[in-house]
This record gives C-alpha cells, structure tokens and sequence, in this order.
C-alpha cells in the first residue's frame, strides 16, 4: 500500500505544468472544491432563513392551541388553563379571540385579522417581549377603544399614533345567524416583528372590545399555550388531550400552517438535490482526467507490470489518485464553505464592494469625458425588501456538513474506481510493441 500512495501522489506532483491532463485535474479539484463550498454556505442560508421563519410564527402564535369544535366559542376556557398549567411541560398560557375583520381608515378599505388578549402577555412572554418591537407607543391595551397595527400597516395607510381604525365584525354563529358590529378604535402602538403577515395584517384589540365584537359572552376562541420546549409540542398536546378527555380541539404548532412548513422543506431538498449536481460533475471529471492520464501514462504502467507489479496494485495507484484530488478538494470546500456560512454577510458586502469598485473603472472614461456618473450597486439582500432584521441568516448544521463532505469523497472514490480498471488491464506485450 506504501508503494502504490508513493507512486499515486508522485504522479499527481510532477505532472507537466500547463498540460492538458494537469489543467484537467486542476479544474476537477476546483469543482470539488466550489461544490461543498457551495452546498454547505447555501444550506446553512436556508436553514438560518426557515428558523428564523419558524422561530417568528411559533413566537408570536400557540406551541399548542386550545378551541372548541366546530365555530363554537369556548366557554370553560379557565377550566383548560388550569388543566394546561398542571402539566410541568407547560410555560405560560392565555386566552385569546381571533377575527377576521373589515378595517375602514381615510378612505383605505382591507381585510384583517384582530387578535385579542391581555396587554399583560406580554410582560409575561419572553417571546412576545422579544420580537414584538414597538417603533411607536408601546403596547398598552389600556383603554376599550386603543388598538396596536404592525409598521407595514402603518406605512401602507399611512396610519400613526392617534389615528382613527374602523373595524367591522360579523358577530353570531351559523346556529343563530350574524349581524355586522362597528367599534371604532385608536392606534396606540405601532410594533415591527420581522415578519411581514403580521406586519402588515394584524390589529391588536382589547379583550373585552373583541368579546363584544364577536358577540361571544364569558366565552374566547381559545387558549394559546406555550410549552418550554416547542419542539416536544406534539406529545405535550396529546398529553393535556387526554387530561382534558378529548372534548376540546386540541393542536400543536405542526398542524398550523402544514402546507407552508412541508413548502419549505421540499423547497430545501430540492435544493440539496440541484446543488449535489455540481459534485456529482466534479466527480465525473475525475473520472475522466483519470481515464486520459491513464492512456498517457501507458508505458508507465506497462513497465511496471513487466517489473512484477500486479495489476491489482497498479489499479490501486490510479484509484489512490482520483481519491486524494476528491480528499483534498473536499477538505478545502468545507474549510471554506464553513469560513463563508459564518461570515456571510461580510462576504456579501465585500462582493458589493469588489463588483462596485470594477463598476467604477468600467464607468472612469466616460465620467472623465461626459460628466456620467456610474450605477450604484445595492445591497445584495436589502433588508426592506427580503425583511431582513440582523442581515442574512446562516445557521451551520455540522451533520449536514458532514453528510455533504461523505457524499462528496465517496463520489470522487466511486469514479476514481473506472480508471483504476482500466489500468489494470492494460497488457505489457501489446503496449511495449509499438514504443
């Protein structure tokens, strides 16, 4: 095995410079090496952008909601909290009403959806406290009529503090019909979460303002509960289910918006699959500066076969070969995948900044002659339009990283293996006739 390393790595060190076969090799290792590069910087983007997608949805809504079946309000909704509380699991929980609503303000009509509960949540939610960040007011629920809109409601209607909000509800039920209710309310409070559904949908109203909007008495939609750890959810619900004898709608954060979290992952594994395409071609063209540098090497070969080397071990010296290019570029590809997923946005700004400074030479001349000024490059992800709060998000799974750097190397070992047989097959007689 010592001699077939010495043999596979001298080959690979004193191939001519700048010749056809060295070329070859030396853009199959930068394949191997942009491929990771690209996959684990890529990935760990996507993972940073669906936690902090997820993180945002399950901070502001329930782990696990409480409601009554059908569109009936719940009426016994103390009677859950206190069922909810006596699991040890369980964080905080809340009672809350939720409407879809009618919103009249200067002239501007547009569906939204109120939500209702006590101001006191959030003092008592870390998570409202963190992504619930008032640009104007604060969050008090004081008075009946005061009501909190997001930044983008407020920006779109140009709505601030002290404007008036018509909200237009359909109180009743199927059973007994609706009838249309009108409460007219006073912006309060102007909060920014970074997520832009409720930014821009959600107005925020007293308890009692919603009750009587919804025509609901001692009664709310439900009960939002908050478990220490979100990601036991499901078997928390199944547990307070059971202590509530299964006569209440009980559901985890997984059953709400499926479709939206199942989106996001097909859209990850979609990705992971196009991005392994660029691998997959590196390592075919392992393969084939291998194939190429095994027929340029066959008097090589043929002489050592004639000196007694079997043709197990020569397959051995160009199957060490393809595996050490695939060896070295995956090691660099995950050395500077990983630099550039934790400093993503330092290398997004310094590429702004390079693709700038070659607009600017480009654009001398006819600055120089004309007076013309060069085009601005933006940011790459302006926060404003991918509402972005603290830049892109990069979130390393090392599990991933690793998976992606197997794959890699056990790509570039698969197809090292078709040169390699070749090699051994090459008969001394038949090659030395014709030196």
């Amino acid at each position: 095995m010592r001699l077939e390393l010495m043999l596979g790595l001298r080959y690979l060190t004193t191939k001519k410079r700048f010749s056809f076969v060295s070329i070859i090799t030396i853009i199959c290792l930068i394949g191997i090496i942009v491929g990771n590069m690209v996959m684990i910087t890529v990935l760990s983007v996507v993972n940073g952008f669906q936690e902090d997608i997820r993180d945002k949805i399950i901070g502001m809504r329930s782990h696990i909601d409480v409601s009554s079946y059908s569109d009936r309000p719940l009426k016994r909704y103390d009677y859950v909290m206190a069922v909810a509380s006596s699991n040890e699991n369980i964080l905080s929980s809340y009672p809350y009403i939720s409407l879809p609503a009618i919103m009249r303000s200067y002239g501007f009509t547009t569906l939204v959806n109120v939500r209702s509960f006590e101001d006191s949540v959030f003092k008592s939610d870390k998570d409202f406290d963190r992504y619930f960040n008032f640009e104007e007011g604060n969050y008090s629920l004081a008075k009946s009529n005061n009501a909190l809109i997001g930044s983008e409601m407020a920006y779109i209607y140009a709505l601030g503090l002290g404007s008036e909000l018509d909200i237009i509800t359909a109180a009743g039920s199927f059973d007994s019909g609706f009838r249309p209710i009108k409460k007219t309310f006073t912006v309060s409070g102007i909060y920014k979460t970074g997520y832009y559904e409720y930014d821009s949908k959600m107005v925020i109203v007293p308890l009692e303002s919603a009750s009587t909007m919804a025509g609901y008495t001692n009664s709310v939609t439900g009960v939002s509960i908050k478990t220490k750890n979100f990601i036991n959810a499901q078997k928390i619900a199944t547990e307070i289910d059971t202590s509530l004898h299964q006569f209440y709608n009980v559901m985890p954060w997984t059953s709400f918006d499926r479709n939206f979290f199942q989106a996001l992952h097909t859209e990850k594994l979609m990705l992971t699959l196009i991005l392994s395409f660029i691998i997959l071609i590196a390592a075919l063209n392992i393969a084939s500066s291998q194939i190429i540098f095994v027929k340029d090497k066959r008097r090589d070969i043929a002489i050592l076969k004639t000196l007694g080397l079997k043709p197990s071990r020569v397959a051995k010296v160009f199957f060490l070969e393809g595996a050490i290019i695939g060896l070295v570029g995956t090691i660099l590809g995950v050395i500077i995948g990983l630099i550039l997923a934790y400093n993503i946005n330092e290398t997004l700004e310094l590429l702004r900044l390079l693709l700038q400074f070659m607009v600017n030479i480009l654009w001398f001349i006819p600055k120089f002659l004309f007076g013309f000024n060069g085009p601005i490059i933006p940011e790459i992800f302006p926060a404003d339009i991918y509402y972005l709060t603290d830049g892109l998000p990069s979130i390393i799974k090392y599990s991933q990283v690793l998976l992606i750097a197997l794959i890699s190397f056990s790509l570039s070992v698969i197809f090292a293996i078709i040169p390699a047989s070749i090699a051994s097959r090459y008969k001394p007689a038949e090659v030395l006739r014709y030196e």
